[in-house]
């Protein structure tokens, strides 16, 4: 058996932990653009190949048109803007967790891509952008397609 320090540390930690917990809760799966004034950041994953550099962006609901995509020097910048996703006759929110409004990441190379041939992808809620690894520089837009 403890003394009675430890007990009061352990609930402590506990108390600590729970008001933690509520603190993400309200302000990272609500809406952070509301209570930081700043926009979202959507989850990436970045592959190589032997050839290509491959970025994945998860954005579903975001239009194709709301997107865009561009090569500058060694950097791959991402940046646009989605939408609430809430019905137009909604009386009241009970839970408000999907992020919205606008968003921009950047991805940084070891090499300049070559603009021109960057090709991005945006399908089923995912942006999927080949980056070849061949040297070139200069900024240029990419032009998202649609499967």
């Amino acid at each position: 058996m403890g003394h009675p320090g430890e007990d009061i540390e352990r609930e402590f930690e506990q108390l600590r932990a729970r008001m933690t917990e509520m603190m993400e809760s309200l302000f990272h799966r609500g809406r952070p653009t509301l209570v930081r004034g700043s926009s979202f950041k959507p989850v990436i994953d970045v592959y190589e190949t032997s050839s290509a550099i491959i970025v994945v962006m998860e954005i579903a609901g975001t239009e194709r048109k709301d997107i865009d995509v561009t090569v500058e020097g060694r950097r791959l910048r991402i940046a646009g803007s989605r939408r609430v996703a809430a019905p137009i006759d909604a009386q009241r929110c009970h839970q408000m967790e999907i992020e919205f409004g606008p968003f921009e990441r950047w991805v940084s190379f070891d090499f300049s891509p070559p603009p021109d041939a960057v090709e991005a992808v945006y399908q089923d809620g995912f942006l999927h952008i080949t980056i070849p690894k061949r040297r070139d520089s200069g900024e240029h837009t990419i032009r998202i397609l649609t499967e």
